[in-house]
């Protein structure tokens, strides 16, 4: 589906793209923001990428997404393998919401610190 996506032949809302990365809603939206960065090439997960120029410019999309939608703080996650890996396509979703909370569980959430 993913790679449908990127070639304009499935129906997404686009947020970014250019030569090497696509990012469009997550559908259905599980927060408030849910973007999925994808890269144009198909990489089936995380463990397969080895282009190191392109891992970084994944996570700074990403960032920018965050950015655009003024997310005070965001979630930036990517899975590898099954079960936890739906589509073998490598994407990070980019979440935000305010009702988010720590992903560990609220026992290891730590309150901001002043520096």
């Amino acid at each position: 589906m993913f790679c449908r996506i990127v070639a304009h032949t499935a129906p997404a809302t686009i947020h970014y793209e250019d030569a090497d990365i696509v990012a469009f809603d997550a559908e259905p939206a599980a927060t408030a923001l849910h973007v999925l960065v994808v890269p144009r090439r198909h990489i089936r997960s995380v463990a397969e990428l080895a282009d190191t120029e392109l891992a970084g410019r994944l996570v700074l999309v990403a960032s920018r997404i965050a950015a655009e939608a003024r997310a005070k703080s965001f979630r930036l996650a990517t899975n590898s393998g099954a079960p936890l890996q739906d589509v073998f396509h490598l994407h990070w979703h980019v979440m935000a919401d305010g009702a988010m909370g720590h992903p560990a569980g609220i026992a290891f959430s730590r309150p901001p610190q002043e520096s």
